[in-house]
């Protein structure tokens, strides 16, 4: 179990896919928050139980923490099912719960303060971005949420603190996890329902179920991140997964990270793993590690 007593921190699940390393990925996001962050940086992570990290990536997580209570997500390609344990896992007294795949820069750590000024205990982005920083008006992703009138919350950016609504809206998204198809069917219209499991519908049907309040998910400027999922990008070919493949794109650490002539500066949904390139963390590593 994680050693608690650190005031604010970013923390992530990393449980490897047959088909995703996100262990590196959580590696990756880890050198990124190093790099650009001043006050918070630290990042801890949580595994599959009985997970050896390799020390090449181990060093840079503050904990390392096994997700406890068995692995919901065990037979999972996406992994999303233990998501709701993270309030428990974490040990930080403020946390920013991050998708693993994920990098950082510019540093965000007013960010904090925002949310804690607003006497926010719970926040999910819900305002994105696309890779010229434009808002993501188009709900091509997103016909559940708007068919069913759900919060757009993206969970790959959550803000919470230990207060007991916290833990409110994870038991019952614990709750619905464990019976996510009775939910969906109970609580989601014909048509819109999803196939899968998702975290993100999870989480926007517990805070409608217990009509939360709304500054949880009340659009805001910030806190926000670039989604880089292909069907948010304008590409017209739904045949074309990988953005990489439309965009030029540079990569450096004085300059961060070019996607066409955009430079950006939101954290950045990279979606397609391999992104992460070996160039990339060799560029952090010179930057980061002692």
């Amino acid at each position: 179990m994680p050693e608690v007593g650190n005031s604010r921190g970013f923390f992530t699940l990393a449980q490897n896919s047959a088909d995703v390393d996100y262990i590196r990925c959580a590696y990756g996001l880890a050198l990124s928050l190093k790099q650009s962050q001043t006050s918070f940086s630290k990042l801890s992570i949580g595994v599959t139980p009985g997970t050896k990290i390799d020390p090449k990536y181990a060093w840079a997580f503050d904990q390392i923490i096994e997700i406890p209570w068995g692995d919901q997500a065990e037979k999972s390609t996406w992994k999303l099912e233990n998501e709701w344990k993270v309030p428990y896992m974490t040990p930080y007294d403020e946390t920013i719960k991050l998708d693993a795949d994920m990098l950082f820069f510019t540093d965000i750590s007013d960010w904090w303060e925002l949310l804690k000024n607003n006497n926010l205990n719970f926040f999910c982005a819900n305002r994105v971005l696309n890779w010229r920083g434009e808002k993501i008006t188009s709900d091509v992703c997103r016909k559940t949420f708007t068919a069913n009138n759900l919060p757009n919350v993206y969970t790959g950016f959550t803000y919470f603190n230990k207060s007991p609504d916290v833990y409110e809206i994870y038991e019952l998204v614990k709750i619905i996890t464990w019976n996510w198809e009775k939910f969906f069917e109970e609580f989601l219209e014909p048509n819109t329902r999803p196939q899968i499991f998702s975290t993100d519908v999870a989480v926007g049907l517990a805070l409608k179920i217990l009509d939360f309040d709304k500054n949880t998910y009340t659009e805001r400027l910030y806190p926000t991140f670039t989604h880089m999922k292909t069907e948010l990008q304008g590409i017209e070919n739904e045949d074309i997964h990988d953005w990489r493949k439309v965009f030029n794109h540079f990569f450096s650490i004085d300059g961060g990270l070019k996607i066409g002539n955009y430079r950006q500066i939101y954290p950045l949904h990279y979606v397609v793993k391999d992104f992460l390139s070996d160039k990339i963390i060799d560029l952090y590593e010179s930057e980061t590690k002692p």
